[in-house]
């Protein structure tokens, strides 16, 4: 990203103009990699994000709410030691470096004043925050940097803190990539003195209606495909650019870690099922086993102890073949028979154990799976919120016990309309699976879901009247699209009346029955005529 030199320069004049004066009123660290500082002065009440992280780097003012951790990390307890109650004296950026100098007044125990500095470096992935002392010292950093990290500079408490080292000469001019080729493009040297006279604007560069990169000037050299939008200011800028990747971001990263936990699940599950249909296999021959029996009892007259083996005329087949039946010589005929019936028993018993086991691991794997679908396609916050709660009342999460705790709003159904102006729903997750499929459709609306795939129940609202084909297809390709074929040409999906699907009694959640249906080959689509 191109948060060079330029940019930051016109960043910390907006931000020394607004912060000069404040009073830290409070410190977080929502994330390993962002510290928020909540802040009290003459122009109100405002937070201040300060992240440190790889590609995200960046100092500004912040209208997101971030969630806290129960339990502060311990660079947080430092910050709130040494700065909580501090006042802004200033906003630095030494010499054109990629990075910031909050000054600070702090007060000691005893009232005594002291500054303090913290440094906040955007240099990529060195990205760092360091609290420095009126001595210059540092008291430490976030990510602390000792020899072996860089041989050149370390950064650990104690140690005089120092700039970063100047890149060599020739190979930086205090502009980012992006800025270089616009100058190029213009025709004109890619070096800071080429700026000198040219308006320096907040600007966000958006495609299809996406943001994609920022800057502090108009971008031309990408054509009308790309729009150049203007900001008021620069923290601004950077909080619109940032709110919407961080949320997405975050998404992914909760979605991964809920992902991750689902596969060890079902990973777990398949290592049961293939070691009880192992187990199931050893039963085969149980049969054989009673047979055995029958044959030793029914021969035991003629049998002698001590004997490893014996062959006996087989009365359970047409001719009465010879067959041998193996014995244990420390044990008499009796008690060999004996020993054959309770294997056959105990096999007997085993089978009918396992093959129960079998079908719950099985049910089990097919469950995860759905939930697996579900995690790709989760599209919020609230989403996941719903998925993790399944998980919770499904026994793979554990729920930490912590008080006003803020929930997610439960999500709601996808809503869309057809052509015909009928509404479609569509669930999200098992749970709204259920309630969408049992509590909200009417009994004569038409329920859909693609065959033999996880996926979404989607319920076509008829009004009590029989839908036009055309919206049936529409609320099919819904189907197609919300499933686990969602990227496939065309999909099979099943079309019945709501009130012909039904629960067995402890399923799990989305897992039903269904019966009068109709198969639809359908294209996966979502555009249909749009979303309520």
């Amino acid at each position: 990203m191109p948060l060079d030199a330029v940019f930051i320069t016109e960043l910390g004049r907006e931000l020394s103009e607004k912060l000069t004066g404040s009073k830290i009123d409070r410190v977080h660290q929502p994330e390993k990699d962002t510290v928020v500082l909540a802040l009290r002065g003459n122009r109100g009440n405002a937070r201040l994000i300060l992240c440190f992280g790889s590609g995200s780097a960046r100092v500004c003012l912040t209208r997101t709410e971030y969630e806290n951790p129960a339990q502060p990390p311990m660079f947080c307890m430092l910050l709130r030691k040494h700065i909580l109650g501090a006042r802004i004296t200033a906003v630095e950026q030494p010499d054109n470096e990629r990075m910031l100098l909050i000054r600070l007044v702090a007060f000691d125990e005893l009232g005594r004043a002291a500054e303090k500095t913290l440094a906040m470096e955007m240099l990529g992935r060195n990205a760092n925050l360091i609290l420095i002392d009126a001595d210059g010292r540092i008291l430490d950093a976030a990510r602390r940097v000792d020899e072996e990290m860089s041989p050149l500079r370390q950064l650990l408490p104690g140690l005089i803190y120092r700039l970063p080292p100047k890149p060599a000469p020739g190979k930086f001019s205090g502009l980012s990539p992006l800025i270089r080729r616009e100058m190029e493009w213009r025709g004109q040297p890619p070096v800071l003195e080429s700026l000198d006279g040219l308006e320096r604007t907040p600007t966000m560069l958006v495609e299809d209606g996406k943001a994609v990169d920022f800057t502090f000037m108009p971008i031309l050299q990408y054509g009308p495909r790309t729009e150049s939008v203007t900001y008021p200011g620069w923290s601004d800028l950077l909080e619109a650019f940032y709110a919407e990747k961080d949320r997405t971001e975050h998404l992914k990263s909760r979605a991964r870690s809920l992902a991750k936990l689902v596969r060890s699940a079902k990973s777990r599950t398949e290592k049961k099922l293939a070691l009880r249909l192992r187990e199931l296999e050893a039963t085969q021959d149980r049969e054989t086993d009673k047979r055995r029996g029958d044959l030793i009892t029914a021969n035991i007259w003629r049998m002698k102890p001590g004997l490893s083996s014996v062959t006996l005329e087989d009365f359970y087949e047409p001719d009465s073949p010879l067959v041998d039946v193996p014995l244990d010589p420390r044990k008499s005929p009796q008690q060999n028979a004996a020993a054959y019936y309770k294997q056959y028993t105990k096999k007997k018993t085993a089978r009918e154990h396992l093959v129960g086991l079998i079908g719950e691991n099985r049910v089990e794997a097919e469950y995860l799976s759905s939930i697996a679908v579900e995690l790709d396609r989760a599209q919020t916050q609230s989403d996941l919120e719903v998925i993790r709660q399944e998980l919770v009342k499904a026994g793979y999460v554990h729920e930490p016990k912590t008080r006003g705790k803020r929930r997610e709003k439960p999500s709601q159904p996808l809503r869309f309309v057809t052509s015909a102006g009928l509404e479609v729903l569509v669930g999200r997750s098992n749970l709204q699976n259920d309630e969408l499929t049992f509590k909200l459709a009417r009994r004569t609306d038409l329920w859909l879901h693609a065959q033999k795939l996880h996926g979404a129940h989607v319920i076509l609202r008829c009004e009590g009247e029989a839908p036009d084909e055309q919206s049936v297809y529409e609320a099919a390709c819904l189907a197609a699209f919300y499933s686990e074929g969602g990227q496939a040409g065309r999909v099979a999906v099943d079309a019945t009346l709501a009130r012909f699907v039904k629960k067995q009694k402890g399923a799990r959640p989305g897992m039903v029955l269904y019966t009068d249906q109709r198969t639809i080959m359908a294209e996966p689509r979502k555009e249909i005529k749009g979303i309520i």
